[in-house]
């Protein structure tokens, strides 16, 4: 089994086979939020297990000066069946992530314990819940 992060720079990725196998599979809109938050991102990049998807993520800056970026993910079962190796390298891309942007920012649902773990991991600090969803910030050192 290969495990990898790399930068997406392919011009096409079949984005119903990723969401397929996620958590949003039911949602009939999120094929099109995908496609979406991909064309809006200045920086794109997928996790792979044996070639195929296990996570895509970008950063959507709000405009090309600034030097924050929001952060949004997707995550197949993939990342579950390969969840230390996944998380090994979530650093090493986050520190990546940090070097185009000093402030990544985003939102985590209140329910997702574990991202919210995960996300306080990478450094994450919180704002206060807005429904049911909760604000987050990372930021570079340094």
């Amino acid at each position: 089994m290969t495990v990898e992060i790399r930068p997406l720079t392919c011009t096409y990725i079949d984005f119903r086979s990723i969401i397929r196998r996620s958590a949003v599979a039911d949602r009939p809109d999120a094929c099109e939020t995908l496609a979406d938050f991909y064309r809006r991102s200045s920086y794109t990049w997928i996790g792979v297990a044996d070639d195929i998807v296990a996570c895509i993520w970008g950063l959507i800056p709000p405009t090309i000066l600034s030097d924050r970026a929001y952060l949004w993910m997707l995550t197949t079962d993939l990342v579950d069946e390969h969840k230390f190796i996944f998380v090994r390298y979530s650093r090493l891309a986050m520190d990546e992530m940090l070097k185009h942007y000093p402030t990544i920012v985003g939102h985590v649902e209140a329910t997702q314990t574990r991202s919210i773990r995960w996300l306080r991991w990478l450094g994450a600090r919180y704002g206060n819940p807005q429904g049911k969803m909760i604000p987050f910030w990372i930021e570079a050192h340094g």
